[in-house]
């Protein structure tokens, strides 16, 4: 089953898997694909992302995310590097791929942000009765993992 018909340009991915034939290479994507697709809201996102991902690719990918935020604010490249002390090579892999595949971070951007609207609406709750004015602010328990996709 190819559902990942685009182009090798995996330069990295061939030189290290260069045993691999592409259709191998395709399968494997499509399969990390479904994974992250399965999920349904973020308890199930985080279950697939234990299951199949280490803690050091965890922070990985993690910090590519907070590099490009980071580049998208206009920090240079000198700066993120003093500031989250990565190398220079990291910091360029991300912004050539904030350059090829900006839509991606776009839609990282607006999901971050419709979790954390969400997130906030949800957090608090106002108990107290219906004459009182200055109404009391209750956690209500909610973590942004429980907020749906």
């Amino acid at each position: 089953m190819l559902l990942y018909s685009r182009k090798l340009e995996y330069g990295n991915i061939v030189r290290r898997y260069n045993f691999l034939k592409n259709d191998d290479i395709y399968e494997a994507i499509n399969r990390l694909r479904d994974a992250f697709l399965a999920a349904h809201d973020g308890s199930e996102v985080e279950e697939i992302i234990n299951a199949i991902l280490t803690q050091d690719e965890k922070l990985r990918i993690g910090r590519r995310i907070i590099i490009a935020e980071f580049l998208k604010s206009g920090l240079t490249v000198q700066e993120i590097v003093h500031l989250l002390k990565v190398g220079n090579n990291t910091v360029m892999s991300v912004t050539k791929n904030l350059e090829e595949h900006e839509n991606g971070f776009t839609l990282l951007e607006q999901r971050k942000g419709k979790v954390e609207k969400e997130y906030q609406n949800k957090k608090y709750k106002l108990v107290g009765g219906p004459k009182k004015v200055f109404k009391q602010k209750v956690y209500t328990g909610i973590k942004r993992k429980d907020i749906k996709r």
